[in-house]
């Protein structure tokens, strides 16, 4: 795999991810937030807020997309010089007003194409506690990346730095140069698709995940409806004392946790798997890339998840994850990368004719155990972090092809493991009050007390 160093002068490309993500900017659904959340035990001073924003405007989140000149060649990223507004909230917050005030932040405008793809905001509650988060565009980083580069702002390493802009010229020979690679690329992966087929006669079906919508049938989506989300957090000893008496770990209970919550709200039919999706960050040290990660998919047994069998949960999520680590060592449908590349060179008008492709039931993201340096702010130790993506706005032709998933993160911050749960289903999952109790219940069949925020 390509890195590309902190030298300052090589040219740092938008990966298959960034593209997608960009895309939503010119109409392919609504823009992806994401939201990383401090809860700590006493308010933030603004001179800590300033100091953490300056040095995260040293840093890698710092970027604005550059676009191509040549077609073909990819767009590139530079550095911006943004230094965004603090958002801080008063008066004072109530803890049930915590959710709903993380949600309106999630509509913050954000623009990486002018380089303002990030903000730092802050809250005082009324029991004297803190919130802290970073809002930021998922164009610009994906969970990894972010970690660095807060690690990074909080540790007074170097920061990873963008390449300025570069000069017209340097420009146009960079693109040319990017065009004949993409191109080449293209090219041989076509020859070898045209090769395999002359020698096989046999076509090989893959295994799609059904949708609710494929299975409950599709229903209007109501205009006004708000995507449910429940943000809980528990003792992380709890939970792995329970992962263990069950034959799993934190990450195999927390992938069984999702998914018993989607098959209590209805999203997945009994006697067929249930299809989830692992975030796996490929991300090697020091690398410049905003987006990094590759999904597994692995298909889970109802039974399993309803016995709470961890043994079988992690031998199949164990399985997923190799399967993903020797994809790239495969032929055929399972090396999708000159496929990817591509889809990046397709024009919107042409991509907007593509079939939208199958998703998963449940998406599951274990950010894991998060360092000294991300868990604390001024050095103040966070009690929990929260995080999730969301659209900036329903987007509801999305929302039906999605047909009912529901996707879930969870951090471990010392002895508290936060979990986030949103349900795209309107019908089966319509308000929070609705998701509130599926998970209160899917904590309590699990013997673990949890706190909602």
């Amino acid at each position: 795999m390509k890195t590309y160093p902190n030298d300052g002068r090589t040219p740092v490309r938008l990966t298959f991810g960034d593209d997608l993500f960009m895309r939503r900017h010119r109409g392919f659904g609504s823009p992806v937030v994401c939201q990383f959340a401090w809860r700590l035990d006493q308010a933030v001073p603004r001179s800590t807020l300033v100091r953490l924003r300056d040095a995260l405007a040293d840093g890698a989140l710092s970027r604005r997309v550059e676009r191509s000149v040549i077609p073909g060649a990819r767009a590139r990223w530079s550095r911006s010089t943004h230094r965004p507004e603090l958002m801080i909230r008063e008066p004072a917050l109530h803890e049930h007003e915590v959710l709903g005030w993380m949600r309106r932040l999630a509509s913050t405008p954000l623009d990486p194409g002018r380089g303002a793809a990030w903000r730092l905001a802050s809250a005082e509650l009324v029991d004297g506690s803190g919130i802290v988060v970073l809002l930021l565009d998922h164009a610009i980083a994906d969970g990894a990346a972010v970690v660095d580069a807060f690690e990074r702002a909080t540790s007074g390493q170097e920061p990873l730095s963008l390449p300025d802009r570069p000069s017209v010229v340097a420009a146009l020979a960079s693109d040319v140069r990017d065009s004949a690679t993409q191109v080449a690329a293209v090219g041989g992966w076509l020859r070898t698709q045209s090769w395999r087929r002359d020698r096989s006669t046999t076509v090989r079906p893959t295994a799609v995940a059904e949708s609710s919508a494929a299975i409950h049938g599709a229903r209007p989506v109501p205009a006004d409806w708000v995507v449910p989300m429940i943000i809980a957090e528990c003792r992380t000893d709890d939970i792995r004392a329970t992962a263990e008496r069950h034959g799993g770990t934190l990450n195999s209970w927390f992938i069984s946790f999702a998914a018993s919550v989607a098959a209590s709200a209805g999203v997945a039919h009994p006697g067929r798997p249930l299809r989830v999706a692992l975030p796996v960050s490929v991300r090697p040290a020091a690398d410049l890339r905003a987006n990094l990660t590759r999904i597994a998919q692995v298909d889970l047994d109802l039974d399993e998840i309803a016995s709470h069998d961890l043994v079988g949960t992690r031998a199949r999520c164990k399985q997923a994850y190799a399967a993903l680590g020797g994809a790239s060592h495969e032929g055929g449908h399972r090396d999708p990368g000159s496929l990817l590349t591509l889809v990046q060179m397709l024009p919107d008008a042409v991509l907007r004719r593509l079939p939208r492709p199958p998703a998963t039931t449940v998406l599951a993201s274990n950010l894991g155990s998060m360092s000294e340096e991300f868990s604390s702010i001024g050095g103040v130790q966070a009690r929990s972090i929260g995080i999730l993506a969301s659209q900036r706005e329903n987007d509801l032709d999305e929302l039906r092809a999605m047909g009912g998933a529901l996707t879930a993160w969870a951090t471990t911050a010392g002895e508290r493991t936060t979990v986030t749960i949103a349900a795209l289903d309107p019908h089966q999952v319509p308000d929070d009050a609705t998701l509130g109790d599926l998970v209160t219940k899917a904590f309590a069949d699990w013997g673990i007390e949890a706190q909602l925020w």
